[in-house]
């Protein structure tokens, strides 16, 4: 009976604390489900809150702009097994806009600094720095993250604290943020990590944390010798202002840098170091604030930023050798003559045609005397004009200006004046006005009819040029590109030969004047023919008053057929995304990119080809001045138009196509460009 009011009363108290009738037996399973639950999430606790995650890493310090913590890539510290050293790292967020620089900040900002000074643990630490961004305002150069970095830190541990429960690590920090104000920023950031009680092995590798894969991941992007793939810095020589430098790759071969950046450090002072302008065989990079010639001995750290590789090495400067100088230059001075060579027959000089063929037409019964002096007259306009282009250019990229190669048919006021002279130079043609030309001049060209003689020739040679320009041509293109990158005496000199080869045909005529012999004289037929020729000059104008009318307006010209408006990084992205893109960078002033359409791009054919493959076409129109066009066309050691380029997922930096295109070349670069997707078909 006893028994049974016990067990009574035990129902009683069960059911006045559940609220619910059961029986003794159910009453032990509830109280055995209740300890297993209480077991589990004291379990999950447990792992949440063991040693491997959260004494991995210290709390976040910062505010709005930036916040900050250490992190550990083990969960235990085990001197053993790691030397008395821990390998962790500083964990940096920014928010959106705002940076954090590298350890040489560049034109301002200041770096990064720990100081473990209060940290008992740590004896010595190594901070090592990821590749950093360049990023340019104002024409000043800074280095460093956004967004987001974990700067690796090797810590060297006091070995008399192995036998304590845990390490303590105190580190204070210093450092600038900036977007378009900058912040200094002073933090102390703490840690704690425990001690492994277990002893192991020396070969034993430490349990990691969680944060030991973005730690190793941002050890990977410390440039180094390490991360050099094998490529080698082989020397760095002072060419005039510049800093010449050649780089080998595994092979031992010159390797032609084409995109990426490379950062100079030197412990001279006042010294600054643009962005490197690439070339075939040598990257060129400016030396600003002082006389490059006392940098000549010292020693250099260059970082080499490539896609593929990150390299990081200690070399001296050195003067570049007269034998240097000239090996760089003489190739491109050939290049230079025969791109000017070339230019004769290049559509953009269709223009000149009119003036070409009424000099020869003109001295079908002069003396050869005065056939002589006209056309080298005619040449000196050529060359002096692109000496002229060249001193301009310069000024500008002293100024701290872009340059490219035709961008004054960008200027409104250059065109109208051109497209006057172009008028006024058809009503000469045909006799209708007179060109005013000085008492004074008039007798040193010992001319009696004004408009004729030595004025006329110099300036019909210079417009030649102006006409030349807008257009780049075979070997043109890799011959600006030097020039425009090397020092200034190298660029008159390539602009001489460039100009030279342009009036390669006017001097041909000087030199053997009785050619002028076989040509008709002149009569009542050459009255028809000047008025063809005005009409060209005329049809001319009208083409430079259109593109005028283009570059006043504030609109942009909408796009034909299935091509798409071109930024920067889409076609690279589309690339990556598994598609073929086609890119073509051209302007209306361009009348060899407007060749390439008419001859190759709108074919029939072709764009059948390109719709059957799926091609992305972009376009990047630089009728109008444009900063982004510009920097795309330098990272391909590009200074002028046209520029066509194909993107594919086997040709993610692209494939540079000829500027004269071709149906076959068009064709080839597309099953390049996507080798796996065409084996298989």
């Amino acid at each position: 009976m006893l028994a049974t009011n016990q067990s009574l009363d035990q129902m009683n108290y069960v059911s006045h604390c559940y609220g619910i009738k059961i029986t003794v037996m159910e009453h032990h399973m509830h109280c055995a489900l209740h300890i297993m639950l209480a077991v589990w999430v004291l379990g999950i606790f447990a792992v949440f809150a063991s040693p491997h995650a959260d004494a991995a890493s210290g709390p976040w310090q910062g505010g709005d702009e930036v916040e900050l913590r250490l992190i550990s890539a083990t969960g235990q510290y085990d001197s053993v097994k790691t030397n008395h050293a821990l390998n962790a790292g500083l964990e940096v967020k920014l928010a959106k806009g705002w940076k954090i620089y590298w350890r040489s900040p560049g034109d301002a900002g200041l770096p990064p600094v720990l100081d473990f000074s209060n940290s008992s643990a740590v004896k010595g630490h190594q901070m090592l720095f990821p590749a950093p961004e360049r990023f340019s305002l104002f024409g000043l150069d800074t280095f460093g993250y956004g967004e987001h970095v974990i700067f690796p830190l090797t810590l060297d541990i006091d070995p008399d604290l192995s036998s304590q429960r845990q390490l303590v690590i105190v580190a204070g920090f210093s450092g600038l943020v900036c977007a378009d104000i900058c912040i200094p920023v002073e933090e102390t950031l703490t840690m704690a990590v425990p001690v492994s009680t277990i002893s192991g092995q020396a070969s034993d590798q430490p349990a990691p944390s969680d944060h030991a894969f973005a730690i190793a991941q941002a050890r990977s992007a410390v440039p180094s010798q390490a991360t050099g793939n094998g490529y080698q810095v082989q020397s760095a020589q002072i060419i005039g202002d510049q800093l010449a430098v050649t780089i080998h790759d595994q092979a031992g071969a010159v390797y032609s840098m084409w995109q990426g950046d490379i950062l100079i450090e030197t412990d001279a002072e006042g010294y600054g170091f643009a962005a490197p302008q690439f070339r075939e065989g040598m990257s060129h990079i400016a030396i600003t604030g002082r006389d490059a010639a006392p940098l000549i001995g010292n020693m250099a750290t260059l970082t080499i930023i490539h896609p593929t590789f990150l390299l990081e090495q200690t070399i001296a400067i050195e003067t570049g050798s007269a034998s240097s100088i000239l090996t760089a230059i003489l190739p491109m001075l050939v290049l230079a003559f025969i791109g000017g060579l070339i230019l004769n027959i290049m559509p953009c000089v269709l223009p000149v045609l009119s003036l070409k063929l009424t000099s020869i037409l003109n001295h079908g019964n002069a003396n050869k005397a005065q056939i002589r002096r006209s056309f080298l007259m005619s040449a000196a306009g050529i060359i002096l004009s692109f000496m002229v282009l060249a001193g301009g250019l310069l000024g500008m990229r002293e100024a701290g200006l872009a340059i490219g190669w035709g961008i004054q048919f960008q200027n409104r006021y250059f065109l109208a004046v051109m497209a006057i002279l172009m008028i006024g130079f058809a009503l000469m043609m045909i006799d209708k006005v007179m060109l005013p030309v000085p008492d004074f001049a008039r007798r040193w060209s010992g001319q009696l009819k004004t408009g004729h003689g030595g004025w006329h020739d110099l300036a019909s040679g210079a417009l030649a040029t102006i006409l030349a320009t807008p257009c780049s041509a075979p070997f043109v293109g890799t011959a600006i590109a030097f020039a425009f990158t090397a020092p200034s005496g190298a660029m008159l000199i390539i602009f001489f030969a460039m100009g030279g080869g342009l009036a390669t045909p006017w001097l041909l005529v000087a030199l053997f004047p009785q050619c002028a012999g076989y040509l008709p004289r002149p009569g009542k037929w050459l009255i028809y023919v000047r008025y063809v020729l005005a009409a060209g000059l005329l049809i001319t104008a009208t083409w430079l008053g259109y593109v005028l009318s283009v570059v006043i307006s504030d609109s942009q010209a909408p796009l034909s057929g299935d091509w798409q408006q071109w930024q920067p990084g889409l076609a690279e992205e589309y690339a990556r995304d598994g598609n073929i893109v086609l890119v073509d960078v051209t302007a209306d002033w361009c009348l060899t990119c407007k060749a390439n359409k008419f001859l190759v791009l709108d074919l029939g054919r072709v764009q059948d080809y390109l719709d059957a493959e799926n091609v992305i076409l972009l376009k990047a129109d630089w009728t109008k001045p444009d900063d982004d066009i510009l920097t795309y066309l330098s990272v391909f050691g590009r200074y002028g138009i046209p520029f066509n380029i194909i993107y594919g997922p086997d040709a993610i930096d692209g494939i540079i196509l000829p500027e004269l295109l071709t149906v076959d070349a068009v064709f080839e670069s597309i099953e390049i460009a996507d080798l796996k997707t065409n084996s298989q078909k």
